[in-house]
């Protein structure tokens, strides 16, 4: 319960304090420390570098809004949920630009890579070989969490039509370990249903690592046998 408190009530928190940093043209603007590798600090600034850096905290507080939430009913449109994912995903980028933009007001370095020489570039690939690996691992560990809605939908009798993997989903459960999916599947009588689930681990059976469940969060007959 206070962790889905905190997870509402931090956008609030962040576009009540952006607003304040606009309307009174000073603020405090997170930066990159020099002397922390991967660390921040944080800087006093006013004027127009006081108004990106409010600008960013609104931005950042709609992109927290718009993560959280209830699977989308089936009458929903595909054009309103291609706008929300582009105003949700947009809103962050936004916010990263607006901060880099009030860093090089102040003269700072700003939060985000720049690439001026061949180190540079070399450390940069680097770093993207670390995410690209990272990708990689997570995309495999959805597919092993795949096979437990197949499992469970076969428990079940039912017949798994297509089952795909909807990673940093909004309507996702704050679920350790936990895998969004998005399901459409035939149930014993014929009809057809699309549903959205998140398959995660169940440490009730520590030690067995094997041991998944299956939180079946919106379910929808949409067709007749």
């Amino acid at each position: 319960m206070s962790l889905a408190l905190l997870v509402y009530a931090l956008p609030l928190f962040l576009s009540a304090y952006g607003l304040k940093c606009i309307a009174t043209s000073h603020g405090i603007l997170t930066v990159a420390s020099r002397w922390l590798m991967g660390g921040f600090r944080l800087v006093h600034v006013h004027g127009s570098a006081a108004i990106l850096a409010g600008v960013g905290y609104v931005v950042l507080a709609l992109f927290g809004a718009l993560s959280v939430g209830e699977p989308p009913p089936e009458n929903r449109a595909w054009p309103w949920r291609v706008v929300r994912a582009v105003i949700r995903w947009g809103s962050l980028a936004g916010a990263f630009w607006s901060w880099e933009r009030a860093n090089e007001l102040i003269h700072l370095s700003t939060p985000l890579p720049t690439i001026r020489s061949t180190d540079d570039l070399t450390a940069l690939m680097l770093v993207m070989s670390c995410f690209g690996t990272v990708a990689v691992l997570c995309f495999l560990w959805a597919m092993f969490q795949r096979e437990a809605v197949k499992w469970d939908l076969r428990e079940k009798r039912c017949k798994p039509l297509h089952i795909w993997w909807r990673p940093a989903a909004y309507w996702a459960p704050f679920l350790r370990q936990a895998a969004p999916f998005r399901v459409i599947y035939r149930d014993s009588a014929g009809f057809l249903h699309k549903a959205y689930c998140c398959a995660y681990h169940s440490f009730e059976h520590f030690p067995n690592w094997c041991s998944r469940r299956v939180r079946w969060l919106a379910d929808e007959a949409v067709g007749k046998p």
